[in-house]
């Protein structure tokens, strides 16, 4: 027969082993200890990643050089062939000169000035007396800023212009843009006097009266 002693010992044992099965302890992981593998495959992943974006960066300024001298090539045989179309355009004198006339921007903007629209009803006016005119609008920048990002910016002030004049009335087709980016420079100065001139758009006629 079992003592009391060995009977409070036994219930003893079985209610710590059921504590225990309740509340297991909790195993902790040990960290991985780098070796020098994965520390020389971290390098390589970030000498790779590094590459990857010098060679980037040397794409963009290839391509953007590309994108400028190209713009320079058109710069040179736009500027021949203007001249050529302006002698033929069969205006007076005054209306030519109204129609060169250029329209300027803020700093960074593409919006039309209060005056600016003023100069537009103005061409409008002559545009609308002769169907058969047809202008090319160049936008224009000063030197501040990417080639890439002032090409993109002198189209939307040839466009703020055409804009402009189609919802007035004047067919899509009798106006054309282009932009010229910052290669075109009316004062090669580099204050704002300067840049407040090269913020411009340029008109130039591309068929004449008759």
């Amino acid at each position: 027969m079992r003592t009391t002693a060995g009977r409070l010992a036994v219930a003893g044992t079985v209610a710590l082993l059921a504590a225990c099965s309740r509340n297991p302890q909790p195993v902790v992981a040990t960290p991985p200890v780098p070796t020098a593998t994965d520390a020389l495959r971290a390098q390589m992943h970030r000498d790779s990643l590094l590459a990857a974006a010098r060679a980037d960066s040397i794409w963009r300024a290839q391509k953007a050089e590309s994108h400028a001298d190209s713009v320079r090539a058109a710069v040179m045989s736009e500027t021949v062939d203007s001249a050529k179309d302006v002698t033929n355009t069969g205006l007076a004198a005054a209306a030519a000169a109204l129609m060169a006339e250029r329209v300027h921007f803020d700093y960074n903007k593409a919006d039309l000035q209060p005056g600016d629209v003023e100069l537009l009803q103005r061409k409008l006016g002559i545009l609308q007396a002769h169907p058969r005119l047809a202008v090319q609008i160049a936008g224009n920048c000063d030197e501040r800023g990417s080639d890439e990002y002032n090409m993109a910016l002198g189209e939307r002030r040839a466009a703020a212009a055409k804009r402009w004049l189609t919802a007035h009335g004047v067919a899509d087709a009798r106006i054309t843009i282009i932009s010229y980016g910052k290669e075109r420079p009316l004062d090669g100065g580099h204050d704002e006097d300067a840049w407040a001139k090269n913020r411009r758009d340029d008109f130039v006629v591309t068929r004449g009266i008759r």
